[in-house]
C-alpha cells in the first residue's frame, strides 16, 4: 500500500529535492503558499514553500528503497519517530490540496482582517507600531482612516491595511 512521507529538506532545497525525486518516480506533494512580504522597496507578493524544509512523498513499504532518499540530491531523510518513518494520514494531504490552486499553491494574502468603521484594530507595522486605534473611514481597499491617540489627543492617520492586526 502506497503511504504519504515527509521527506527533510536541505535548506532551501525543496524544489531541487522535489525534482529529483520525481525523477527517481517518486510521487511528490510540494504545497507553497502566496503571501505579502515586507522587502526593499515596500510590499511584494512571494510564493515559498507552506513548510519550508519539507516535502511529502508517496512510498509503498517493502518496495521502495527509503535508503535512497538520503542520497538523493536536496533530501536529508524521512522524517522519523523512535527511528521508524511514520506515514502521513491521507486525509490530511487531500484537506491541504483542496485549498489549493492549480499551481499547488496556498493563498495566504487573504488574511487581511475585513475591516469595518468603528472597530478597533492594533497597528502591527510601520511608525505607529504597538498602537491600537479606531477605524473612521474605509479609503480604499487597502487603506483606512485610524483615528489614534497621539500626542494626547485622538488623530486622524491613514495607514495601509497590511500594518494592521486585530
Amino acid at each position: 500500500m502506497n503511504n504519504w512521507y515527509v521527506v527533510y529538506t536541505k535548506p532551501r532545497l525543496e524544489a531541487v529535492a522535489v525534482e529529483n525525486l520525481q525523477r527517481q518516480g517518486f510521487g511528490v506533494f510540494f504545497p507553497r503558499a502566496r503571501q505579502k512580504k515586507r522587502k526593499a522597496g515596500g510590499m511584494q507578493l512571494v510564493v515559498e514553500p507552506l513548510f519550508p524544509r519539507y516535502v511529502f512523498v508517496r512510498l509503498q513499504a517493502g518496495v521502495h528503497d527509503f535508503t535512497k532518499l538520503r542520497s538523493t540530491k536536496g533530501c536529508i531523510d524521512l522524517v522519523r519517530f523512535g527511528g521508524k518513518a511514520t506515514p502521513v494520514p491521507d486525509d490530511l494531504i487531500t484537506r491541504i490540496a483542496s485549498q489549493l490552486d492549480d499551481e499547488s499553491v496556498m493563498n495566504l494574502d487573504a488574511r487581511a482582517p475585513a475591516l469595518a468603521e468603528g472597530q478597533e484594530v492594533r497597528v502591527e507595522a510601520g511608525p505607529f507600531e504597538g498602537l491600537v486605534g479606531r477605524v473612521a473611514a474605509l479609503k480604499s481597499a487597502d487603506r483606512v482612516l485610524l483615528l489614534l491617540n497621539v500626542l494626547g489627543a485622538e488623530r486622524p492617520v491613514e495607514i495601509h491595511t497590511d500594518n494592521l492586526g486585530k
